[in-house]
């Protein structure tokens, strides 16, 4: 367990999604938690989340590192830029370094690119050709580089696409969505974010010197229509019109997701944390989320 005694405080950086779940997390364990936004009208304690937010400024950045124990990256790369705490404060994240005891990132899995639909590994060549990807690998490395140097704990999560209240097929259908896109023989992976919140409060217990990767994904990579319909079916809904992939009409961002094929691994992730998932596979994170309607 986190050592209680010692008053571990977390900041993350990047308060989005994924942070408020592992702001609960964090603080069941007995951490106070920061987070750093930019919207002035959320500053201060906030009852929601349980945390204080801060500025991405740095006078409050300055503050916050006094404290804090453990730090979380969950902020996006910034094109031309890489990752927005090392391009802006790392004078004062090595100023404040003594207080550090483990960082982590959240990446992608986008780095690993196409790999036809076999399985990849955290050993797996990196094939990504798109921008996101490659800016997701240069600020893995980044923080590789800089943990390497003053000798801490970094932790990198590669997620997998992730769902759970208010992002998931269930909501989608709800909103109106009618048609699912059918692409033979491609696979999705996806990770609930509250099994992204454990893992992340595991990893900060396994401290070793050094950078770690841990893909998030859960066990079962599926195609999305496969996922689609099984919603619709929970919804008490009929299928949703199959819709080709050469004619469907895609978004830039989900002309990427189709042009790379992939089942992510997570056995290292398991081993090495003892950790078993939540909701192992899509079916059981969206029949959760239905029965406590949490899904909207």
């Amino acid at each position: 367990m986190i050592n209680r005694l010692a008053s571990p405080q977390l900041l993350i950086v990047g308060f989005g999604y994924t942070a408020h779940y592992v702001t609960q997390k964090a603080r069941q364990a007995g951490m106070s938690v920061m987070g750093t936004t930019r919207n002035e009208a959320l500053l201060g304690y906030n009852a929601r989340y349980d945390c204080e937010l801060i500025h991405f400024s740095e006078k409050s950045i300055e503050s916050a590192l006094k404290k804090a124990s453990h730090i979380l990256i969950s902020a996006p790369p910034i094109p031309d830029v890489g990752d927005p705490m090392l391009a802006h404060f790392s004078d004062l994240l090595k100023k404040n370094i003594k207080h550090v005891r483990w960082i982590g990132y959240l990446s992608s899995t986008g780095v690993y690119g196409d790999h036809q639909g076999n399985w990849v590994n955290e050993s797996s060549p990196l094939l990504s050709l798109g921008s996101q990807g490659k800016l997701r690998l240069f600020v893995e490395e980044q923080w590789i580089s800089f943990a390497s140097a003053y000798q801490l704990p970094l932790t990198i999560f590669r997620l997998a696409g992730i769902y759970g209240p208010q992002r998931n097929a269930l909501a989608r259908l709800m909103a109106g969505k009618s048609e699912t896109v059918v692409k033979e023989g491609h696979f999705f992976s996806r990770i609930h974010v509250e099994d992204i919140a454990s893992a992340v409060l595991l990893a900060m217990q396994h401290l070793k010197k050094g950078a770690t990767i841990y893909n998030m994904a859960d066990d079962e990579p599926a195609p999305s229509n496969e996922v689609d319909d099984y919603a619709a079916s929970l919804l008490g809904l009929a299928p949703l019109k199959k819709i080709p992939h050469e004619l469907a009409t895609l978004s830039p961002m989900a002309k990427v997701f189709y042009s790379q094929n992939k089942r992510v691994s997570n056995v290292k992730v398991k081993s090495e944390l003892s950790l078993q998932w939540m909701y192992p596979t899509y079916r059981e994170g969206l029949t959760h989320l239905l029965n406590s309607e949490r899904y909207e």
